[in-house]
């Protein structure tokens, strides 16, 4: 096999690795939580939590060392790393040493997620980033569809920690493929990691996820989530009027000049809200109102990574031709139609037809939309800056995934204990506005030259 196939390959298996550690969490957590945290569900919500408060907080950090020290050298190193964290983690004796492990394989997360992207981006050819970036979304949709089917049967046939162990081996593969010393385009030796600066995107990032991970249980006004708002967004204020006068900031600010980083930007965050909180709200909605069995529940579910799947790769083929723009148009507008039409007719009794419109819609644009932002954000942008460009929409998509989940857990929470129809459709009422605002921000993407290419860009210093 060549040695840039090769590449491509392992980088692209980032998506199967990182889908299938998100569909491993939630199905194990159930069992640890019975298990290692006898009952107690606070405690065991930390393997969550930590999770994306560390690798939410170190994806700068990723992307700007991919950037010194060469992203496919980074890359192989993190996703060995990945690993080896999670055969810690089978074998974690109690709680507290399995969600210090998680906290180690959040690191890893941080390295290979903006890093895979920054060398697919980097290696394409001009006009077929969309293409690159479109054969990780089969991947991300493929695990979405064979994860929850192989962790519940691994789990009712051993244990939790076969969970764990089942992402070893894809990871040595993707270690094994990426474990060549290739040119990948984008390596600058002579980027500096400021330590002042590292520290305060790492704490600014990471209290703000913490946060809104803690919201539901905190309350939204409460003097703990806001107090940690409050910093958070101070120490942010700390990190941009220093990047003004350093000479080589962590995130490049020109970008922000550009109108199409800056959409982009607003649609990982409120694209990220609703693509995660509808698992949640779906799950719940299907389980608590039509009671449908949790195996049932999520074998329909799966009709969305499915739809992934399908359209990936049609997808990159159609933003390379035509741009990003029509393409992620069409992807928003058929989703909130989707979520529309399930909030206007579903209600108290079973309509799988109601439901399957829902999942399709929402399968087919999360495929035509999720992996095009990336490209989005990388467009016209210096090969040695793509990591921090990717890194900073990455952070901002975790935000927002955080954001979304504890939203949807406070719109669809019944004080009484009593999950009523009217309770779950103001989430499903959620993801459409915030669909509907993300299909407006979408014509912030149209520019002159929507073709995909790095021919030009806007500084010579970028």
């Amino acid at each position: 096999m060549k040695t840039n196939k090769r590449i491509t390959i392992g980088a692209s298996l980032c998506g199967f690795v990182s889908g299938w550690e998100a569909t491993t969490m939630f199905f194990l957590f159930p069992e640890i939580r019975d298990v290692l945290a006898s009952g107690d569900a606070t405690n065991a919500a930390w393997i969550l939590t930590i999770t994306g408060v560390v690798s939410s907080s170190l994806l700068l950090q990723g992307g700007r060392l991919g950037e010194k020290y060469g992203y496919q050298n980074l890359y192989k190193w993190g996703i060995l790393f990945f690993a080896f964290t999670n055969l810690c983690c089978a074998l974690s004796p109690n709680l507290w040493s399995l969600i210090a492990f998680r906290g180690l394989t959040a690191v890893s997360l941080a390295i290979i997620s903006p890093l895979a992207a920054a060398i697919l981006v980097a290696k394409a050819t001009p006009g077929s980033e969309n293409m690159a970036l479109a054969r990780v979304g089969v991947f991300v949709g493929a695990s979405g569809v064979a994860g929850p089917i192989i962790i519940t049967l691994l789990i009712s046939s051993f244990s939790w920690r076969f969970g764990y162990f089942s992402q070893i081996p894809i990871a040595l593969l993707a270690a094994f493929l990426s474990w060549e010393n290739a040119d990948v385009p984008g390596r600058n030796t002579r980027r500096k990691i400021d330590f002042i600066d590292s520290t305060l995107a790492v704490f600014a990032v990471g209290l703000l996820v913490f946060s809104l991970s803690k919201a539901d249980e905190w309350g939204w006004l409460s003097i703990s989530f806001l107090g940690t708002i409050i910093l958070s967004l101070f120490l942010t204020y700390m990190f941009l009027q220093r990047s003004k006068i350093s000479k080589d900031p962590q995130i490049p600010l020109l970008l922000f000049k550009r109108r199409k980083y800056r959409f982009t930007s607003f649609l990982a965050f409120t694209i990220a809200s609703v693509f995660f909180s509808h698992w949640l709200v779906l799950l719940l909605y299907l389980t608590d109102i039509w009671n449908f069995g949790l195996i049932k529940a999520s074998i329909l579910l799966t009709v969305m990574p499915g739809m992934v799947v399908l359209t990936s790769i049609p997808t990159g083929r159609a933003a390379d031709k035509y741009g990003h723009f029509p393409v992620i148009l069409c992807g928003i507008t058929v989703y909130t139609l989707g979520f529309l039409q399930f909030w206007i007719f579903a209600g108290e009794k079973e309509s799988l037809l109601c439901l399957l419109i829902t999942v399709t819609c929402a399968g087919f644009g999360m495929g035509t939309i999720w992996q095009l932002l990336s490209v989005s954000a990388s467009q016209n942008v210096q090969p040695d800056r793509i990591g921090s460009a990717l890194a900073f929409v990455n952070s901002v998509q975790r935000v927002g995934s955080s954001f979304g989940i504890a939203l949807a857990a406070t719109l669809t929470f019944s004080e009484s204990g009593q999950p009523t129809v009217d309770l779950y459709q103001r989430g499903v009422g959620f993801i459409v506005v915030v669909s509907f605002i993300s299909l407006i921000l979408t014509f912030g993407l149209r520019d002159n030259k929507e073709k995909s290419v790095r021919s030009t860009h806007l500084d010579q210093n970028f």
